[in-house]
């Protein structure tokens, strides 16, 4: 906020200062020739009424005592003067004085931890300029303690999310341990089942634990990460085979629509593929109603996309924009079913962010699809066939 030179603080001072003294002299000069009026004329027709021709003598004799008089009240007329000349600049001066009262009272508020109270900026002087500034550190200040609540509170949901996800395994594989170690009437048949779930659970805390390390890692703005230039359909087509087991485990098949080109981009090839790796897992727990999903890459003018469509159950709007939030499930029931950490997504948008990339979701009945945009090396020059 600059401050215009006629609008300052000083200008205004002097200007007040003007505006009182010229009150003054005015009001002054009217008081003094009401006072010469009276004694000239008034008290003079008196003298000629009561002495005539012949008090000329006493009349002047009358003038000059009344001249001496008022000589010895120049005392009074200096006080009464600068009495005048105060009252008049508090008068001139009181939007001024009422707006400073209302800048310290706005600071006091703020001192006392009221941050949601803005001063009035009026006018464009250094006082206006203090209040906007006052009021931008105030906006600050109050953004950053929501941030520093912001991240107690998610510290605290990971805390308890993460008690609770490792709770349930450990409860199950220290009550299956406890049976094996009483196991003399268990059948080998039974102590083999009993073990395959205390493996299925130790790998299920394995991938809790791996999965919150990697979130941790890459949910870092100033994380450094080493970058290459790399064609994103050179390992798309990898990337797609790693997951035929799992598609054949859960009866879907998949379809590949791949740009007919070089799709030239610069990041961590590992890191890429744990994403668009954690979205063919999504696509697939949650998508086996549809019996089909979809992998395409494209580009988009400055962008690079790779998108994954299931045709699964459809996301409710009102869910659609927390999917991305770490340990986020649309419904707990599906999530017991097909188990995950509720990382997956999160990991994947932290490290699309490393890439300077957007990734986003969309859910209707015409399917459900994830995508993730990164920008390429060259520019756009139009399809490559």
């Amino acid at each position: 906020m600059k401050v215009k030179k006629f609008k300052s603080f000083r200008f205004k001072m002097v200007l007040y200062m003007f505006l009182s003294v010229l009150a003054t002299f005015l009001t002054e000069a009217l008081i003094f020739a009401g006072i010469y009026f009276y004694e000239t004329e008034i008290l003079a027709g008196e003298y000629r009424q009561v002495w005539g021709a012949s008090g000329q003598g006493r009349l002047a004799v009358d003038m000059l005592t009344i001249s001496e008089s008022a000589s010895l009240d120049i005392l009074v007329i200096l006080i009464f003067t600068m009495l005048l000349l105060i009252m008049y600049f508090i008068l001139i001066s009181h939007n001024f004085v009422t707006y400073v009262r209302e800048i310290i009272s706005g600071v006091e508020k703020m001192k006392s931890g009221d941050f949601q109270e803005q001063i009035p900026v009026k006018g464009e002087d250094e006082f206006s300029e203090i209040a906007y500034s006052i009021n931008e550190m105030c906006r600050n200040l109050s953004e950053t303690l929501e941030a520093q609540k912001e991240t107690e509170k998610t510290k605290d949901e990971l805390i308890t999310n993460v008690a609770h996800d490792l709770r349930t395994p450990l409860t199950s594989i220290l009550g299956y341990l406890d049976l094996l170690s009483q196991g003399d009437f268990l059948t080998e048949d039974q102590k083999q089942k009993y073990l395959g779930i205390v493996s299925s659970k130790a790998r299920q805390l394995e991938t809790l634990v791996k999965d919150l390390f990697d979130y941790t890692r890459y949910d870092r703005d100033k994380v450094k990460i080493k970058k290459e230039i790399l064609d994103l359909n050179l390992f798309m087509p990898q990337i797609v085979d790693e997951f035929y087991p799992s598609l054949m485990e859960h009866g879907l098949t998949c379809r590949t629509e791949f740009y007919e080109g070089a799709l030239n981009i610069e990041g961590n090839g590992e890191l890429l593929a744990r994403a668009i790796g954690n979205l063919m897992s999504n696509a697939i727990k949650y998508g086996a109603e549809g019996k089909v999903i979809e992998v395409k890459t494209g580009r988009l003018e400055n962008k690079v996309f790779v998108a994954v469509i299931n045709y699964g159950k459809v996301i409710p709007a009102e869910k659609l924009h927390k999917i991305f939030d770490k340990f986020y499930r649309v419904e707990s029931s599906r999530s017991l079913k097909t188990g995950g950490t509720g990382l997956g997504l999160a990991i994947a948008k932290n490290i699309v962010n490393l890439h300077n990339g957007n990734i986003w979701a969309t859910s209707d009945e015409y399917g459900t699809r994830f995508q993730i945009e990164l920008p390429v090396v060259a520019p756009y020059s139009g399809s490559r066939k």
